[in-house]
């Protein structure tokens, strides 16, 4: 890293974020991950408690927000409580870092964009359809604006074969029931370790701005659904695929795209999008 120092992974304790602390641990680096859990040997910092508890450790040289609500669904629902979690906190927090010395990663997402267009450009205006995009492009405004010392990481679905949905399916298909994935709802799926490994590279290398992650195409639930049933060893027939509009659930936003250009990541750090499928793997 640039400095010396501890990093801090704020959601140490979530799936991409233990990843994150694990990899910077495995190459020698001090990492204190907080937790709002009480996870023992963590961190205690929860951002959607009072700002009076935030208690920070000294001697961090960088600080990755890993913690978010990430559900489009609660942040529709319940935009007071998911507001204080995206944009509040981080951005309180980070103006105090920064005032400091210290450097501030901010994870974002593709949903900053309306998917409009595939690969959709760092430097294209952040026009979101979801309150969870909206809640992340205004956190990531306010962050920029804090200078130099600012990364922002979007990315694209981390996709998690332990998800509910991914173990839902799996069920299902054991007991000889279908499922109906959607045709119509795409997303551009990196693995979590992929998602750590550009998360770590650019903690370890410090640069300015906008970054982001991306797979190199977009795909469809159906076909994630599919791959995984075949690979799990059931029958294909029971996969059947319906459109958003026959599934009768509500939906805020289904983009036409979710993938993000990446070129950038590529140049700097040599990490270049992967295959949307080497993401899903056989779960």
């Amino acid at each position: 890293m640039a400095d010396d120092g501890a990093v801090l992974v704020v959601g140490g304790d979530s799936a991409l974020g233990g990843r994150v602390a694990a990899r910077l641990s495995a190459v020698g680096v001090m990492v204190i991950s907080t937790s709002r859990r009480g996870t023992p040997e963590a961190w205690p910092l929860n951002l959607a408690a009072e700002t009076s508890s935030w208690k920070l450790p000294s001697g961090v040289a960088t600080a990755v927000f890993a913690a978010a609500v990430t559900s489009t669904e609660t942040c529709r629902r319940q935009p007071t409580d998911a507001r204080r979690v995206n944009v509040e906190a981080p951005v309180a927090i980070a103006k105090g870092l920064v005032s400091r010395g210290t450097r501030v990663v901010f994870l974002s997402t593709n949903l900053v964009f309306d998917g409009s267009i595939p690969h959709t450009p760092a430097s294209a205006p952040p026009c979101p359809r979801t309150a969870y995009g909206k809640m992340k492009a205004e956190a990531e405004e306010a962050l920029l604006n804090l200078g130099e010392l600012v990364t922002v990481i979007r990315l694209t679905k981390v996709f998690d074969a332990a998800a509910p949905l991914v173990a839902g399916w799996r069920s299902s298909l054991r007991r000889g029931e279908p499922v109906r994935p959607l045709t119509d709802m795409l997303l551009a799926p990196v693995s979590p370790e992929f998602a750590a490994e550009a998360i770590a590279a650019v903690i370890l290398t410090p640069v300015p701005g906008i970054l982001q992650v991306s797979a190199a195409a977009d795909i469809s639930y159906a076909a994630v659904a599919t791959r995984l049933a075949e690979a799990w060893g059931f029958s294909s027939d029971l996969v059947r695929p319906v459109t958003v509009a026959g599934s009768g659930l509500d939906f805020e936003h289904v983009p036409l795209h979710t993938t993000l250009d990446a070129m950038r990541m590529e140049s700097l750090f040599g990490i270049a999008s992967p295959d949307p499928f080497e993401a899903v793997g056989g779960g």
